[in-house]
C-alpha cells in the first residue's frame, strides 16, 4: 500500500517550539508548510490539538459519515498526519470505502541532494535540522492522494459537527491564532508523552 511505502514525516503539536528530538524548528513553523497549515487554510476552524489526548478529543464524526471537506486524521505509527477530505469513494451499498484527499508535507524524507536544491544555508547539521523539524519532500508543496482506504484513517473531524455543536476549536480562536503563529506544526511524536 502507497502510505505504508512513503515515509511519512507528520507531527503531533507540543506546547514548546522545539520539537521532541530537541531541534529548534522556529524557522520551519514560521515557513507553514506543514500538514496542519494546509488543513487550517482550507478550514481555518480546525483546532490545533497539542497532546495525544487533544487529538483524541477532537474526533467528532465517524468514520463510515466521512465527507467532502472534512479532515481525515492518520495515526502512522510513531507520526500523525492531517488531510482534507476532497472526495469520498462509496461501494454498491453507499459505504464509504475510500477518500481523495489534499495535503501538504506528505512524503518522503529528502536527500542532501533535495535540500540543497531547495533550501539555504547548504550544509549537512541544517539539512539533518530539517530532517528532525519533520521537512519532506512535500513540505509546503500541496498533492493529492487517490483511493486512501478508509481503514487507514484513524479519525474524522467535520467543521460542519464542530459548527452544529458550536464548538469553533479545542481552546477558542485566540489561543488557535497563537498557535499556528507560535508552532503550527505536528511535532515528531515517539512514545506515551510529550
Amino acid at each position: 500500500m502507497r502510505r505504508i511505502s512513503i515515509i511519512v514525516i507528520a507531527f503531533v503539536i507540543t506546547v514548546h517550539t522545539r520539537c521532541y528530538a530537541g531541534c529548534n524548528c522556529d524557522d520551519w513553523v514560521k515557513r507553514g508548510g506543514y500538514c496542519v497549515d494546509y488543513v487550517k487554510s482550507k478550514i481555518p476552524t480546525f483546532p490545533i490539538p497539542h497532546n495525544i489526548a487533544e487529538i483524541t478529543a477532537i474526533k467528532n464524526k465517524e468514520l463510515p459519515e466521512v465527507a467532502e471537506g472534512d479532515v481525515a486524521i492518520f495515526d502512522l505509527g510513531n507520526y500523525w498526519h492531517v488531510a482534507y477530505v476532497e472526495k469520498v469513494h462509496l461501494d454498491q451499498q453507499g459505504k464509504a470505502t475510500s477518500i481523495d484527499t489534499s495535503e501538504m508535507n506528505f512524503g518522503r524524507q529528502m536527500s542532501f541532494r533535495e535540500y540543497t536544491d531547495k533550501w539555504s544555508p547548504k550544509n549537512v547539521s541544517e539539512w539533518k535540522r530539517a530532517l528532525c523539524c519533520g521537512v519532506t519532500d512535500k513540505y509546503g508543496t500541496a498533492s493529492v492522494q487517490k483511493n486512501v482506504e478508509l481503514n487507514t484513517v484513524k479519525q474524522i473531524w467535520s467543521p460542519t459537527s464542530a459548527a452544529s455543536r458550536g464548538v469553533e476549536g479545542i481552546h477558542g480562536d485566540t489561543i488557535v491564532d497563537k498557535a499556528k503563529e507560535v508552532f503550527n506544526k505536528f511535532f515528531l511524536f515517539t512514545g506515551g508523552e510529550l
